[in-house]
């Protein structure tokens, strides 16, 4: 078993909001995690795993891809970046970087709420993904919750495993 399936099994293994994850060093507490998939990742029967932790950083997590996504934390709403522009412009400049659309006008639903309260983490979704034209992999999520309509976008950076130890 290699270090991201070991993580992985340990995290998903009876989460609760005891579970403590070390996060580039620092000791982070679970506050909500949940199950989750869109309609473009049921086509590949994907699925992924959120946690957001006491602090509102967060851990994205991809079983398919053993890749682990990290946000010290949630953007809310990128200012700079219009609601007309999601899933529209082809390109968009955030932060001073560009960014590509990847995944268009997506949905996102939760599989399975495993620790927390259906509040204290994103649920239901609308959204449209861009990926940076280079550098480092990450990616900028953009949408709106479906429930108020309030925009929660994302951008998380992908953290290497050795960054990323389950303490209990």
């Amino acid at each position: 078993m290699d270090n991201f399936d070991s993580f992985f099994k340990s995290v998903t293994t009876d989460p609760s909001t005891n579970t403590q994850i070390s996060v580039l060093g620092q000791t982070k507490n679970i506050k909500a995690m949940a199950h989750l998939t869109t309609i473009n990742y049921l086509k590949n029967q994907g699925d992924y795993y959120k946690i957001i932790f006491t602090d509102e950083s967060f851990l994205l997590i991809i079983p398919a891809d053993k890749e682990i996504y990290y946000a010290p934390s949630l953007l809310g709403k990128a200012s700079e970046i219009s609601d007309d522009m999601i899933g529209v412009e082809e390109t968009i400049k955030y932060n001073g970087k560009e960014y590509y659309l990847a995944n268009k006008d997506d949905y996102q639903f939760v599989l399975k709420l495993l620790v927390g309260s259906p509040l204290d983490i994103e649920g239901e979704c609308r959204f449209s993904d861009y990926f940076p034209k280079e550098g480092p992999k990450e990616f900028l999520s953009l949408g709106w919750l479906s429930k108020t309509g309030h925009r929660v976008d994302i951008n998380c950076q992908i953290i290497n495993i050795d960054n990323i130890n389950f303490i209990k």
